[in-house]
């Protein structure tokens, strides 16, 4: 686990927000955050993820390529998270609310980038800061139906990513062998202790100029269902 001061941690503090002069919002947070690392190393050792060899195509693009822009389900974060962890080449997406500010803790603890914004606030700044880590040579985390859903919609600040910078997309999905899902409106999946995580990665494709945001989103859609039921026969096949 990596343990850093709110300071040190690019874009936690939001200065045009006054909880960060309530220092019992910043000690809150610093206790949450700790549960939630407590809880990340507990479930990181007791399951065990596997990358399906598809995994190799991704890193030969990235090798060969630079970035990439990695598409996931807002309800698959937390096994992708744990996938990818300490690796300080990928940013990802946290909210400018107060639950944006623990998951942007939590995820420099598990060794990544943030980029704050949403969709819904600060949208075109999100854009904006994605492109530049794409340049940098960091490739961008989406959850694409977040941060509020609906449930498997795919919002349209990937698609807009991916047509200018000319980044291929990378959809990933991982099957579980045993999991809770949770009754809220992303599904969201945590793994049982002792269970197994297969992580399946689709080719990467591009998203063409000059096709619309509605049928870039569509196209995208399908390959993520086309990436789930691929993870789950590579799951049922035993790998």
């Amino acid at each position: 686990m990596i343990s850093r001061k709110f300071e040190q941690i690019d874009n936690l503090i939001c200065n045009t927000d006054n909880r960060w002069s309530d220092k019992s919002y910043r000690i809150g947070l610093r206790l949450k955050s700790l549960i939630v690392q407590i809880f990340n190393y507990f479930l990181i050792n007791s399951i065990k993820l596997i990358a399906d060899c598809s995994y190799n195509d991704y890193r030969e693009v990235v090798r060969k390529d630079g970035p990439v822009i990695l598409a996931l389900w807002h309800g698959d974060f937390l096994s992708s998270l744990y996938f990818y962890r300490y690796n300080r080449n990928i940013a990802v997406m946290a909210s400018l609310s107060k639950d944006g500010d623990l998951i942007t803790k939590s995820l420099d603890s598990l060794g990544y980038q943030s980029i704050r914004g949403s969709s819904s606030r600060g949208g075109a700044k999100v854009l904006l800061e994605a492109i530049k880590k794409i340049k940098k040579g960091v490739s961008v985390a989406f959850t694409i139906d977040g941060p509020k859903g609906p449930l498997h919609e795919v919002k349209p600040g990937i698609i807009k990513l991916a047509q200018k910078t000319g980044v291929p997309i990378v959809t990933l999905s991982p099957a579980y062998s045993n999991a809770i899902k949770l009754k809220n409106w992303d599904r969201t999946y945590i793994p049982m202790p002792f269970s197994k995580v297969v992580i399946y990665f689709g080719k990467p494709f591009f998203v063409d100029a000059n096709i619309s945001i509605e049928e870039g989103c569509e196209k995208l859609k399908s390959y993520m269902f086309e990436c789930e039921e691929q993870a789950y026969k590579k799951l049922k096949a035993g790998i």
